[in-house]
């Protein structure tokens, strides 16, 4: 009887942290363009999208509203195939969801140094807090 309460406190135990676990981000990709995408306060959101830093291009938050989202850190970077020197790959971006609204997420890729240029793509989602 005891071994068997053991297990279940175990079980129970694990299943809870496990709740835990994987919530605590939102993982976006460009099939996210234009969509709404939710978010508690406090979560991150992962922004993965494509990009080449040799290129001198690189995503950048447009207009973020500060009240709502912090950006942490600066952009990551991972190649795609580390057996070539300039090859592209994805560029991540993290922002933290600080209170409870709605608001655009707008990233665009471009030249930083370049003034008057239109971006070369860009991505939006609306992010609703909870």
């Amino acid at each position: 009887m005891v071994r068997k309460f053991s297990s279940f406190i175990f079980l129970v135990s694990a299943l809870v942290l496990l709740a835990g676990c994987g919530s605590s981000q939102v993982k976006v990709t460009a099939a996210d363009n234009g969509r709404q995408l939710n978010a508690s306060v406090g979560q991150l959101i992962v922004v993965t999208l494509a990009g080449n830093p040799t290129t001198g291009y690189t995503w950048e938050a447009q207009d973020l509203d500060s009240g709502m989202l912090q950006q942490i850190g600066s952009t990551e970077f991972k190649s795609g195939n580390s057996g070539l020197v300039g090859a592209g790959g994805n560029l991540t971006l993290t922002f933290k969801a600080l209170k409870p609204g709605t608001t655009n997420l707008t990233l665009i890729y471009h030249r930083p140094w370049e003034t008057g240029v239109k971006p070369l793509q860009s991505f939006t989602a609306t992010i609703i807090v909870k």
